[in-house]
């Protein structure tokens, strides 16, 4: 079991230090203050980190064998990290196709232009 635990620990690590680097771009360049909070983005953060947390290291806790030889374990994490890697992309395209574009003030509130409410050449990317 403790070798169960310390391939759990190195996995939920690396997971985390991935999910840092990954949200804390997004919220310091695609969804610059108020479009954190304007959208309402928080809720779906949430589920990506929830997945991304629960899904590599629990599989890991349940594939990790010290009896399995290196390449069968080596084989198995990979597997498990292109899996959480793919989930991870997954959310990040996600957040990337709604980051808010402009804000308009229009009469009395505040409109929200959305990535997915425009064309893709309609979309200065510079």
């Amino acid at each position: 079991m403790k070798f169960r635990l310390k391939a759990f620990a190195l996995h939920l690590t690396g997971s985390a230090c991935a999910l840092t680097f990954v949200i804390g771009g997004m919220y310091l360049g695609w969804y610059r203050w108020p479009g954190w909070y304007l959208t309402e983005v928080l809720h779906v953060v949430v589920i990506v980190v929830m997945v991304d947390l629960a899904l590599g290291p629990a599989l890991t806790l349940v594939v990790a064998n010290p009896a399995k030889s290196r390449r069968q374990l080596t084989l198995d994490i990979g597997a498990i990290v292109t899996v959480q890697l793919a989930a991870l992309i997954y959310g990040a395209v996600t957040l990337w196709v709604g980051r808010p574009l402009y804000y308009a003030f229009s009469v009395d509130r505040l409109e929200i232009v959305q990535a997915n409410d425009l064309e893709a050449d309609e979309i200065a990317l510079g």
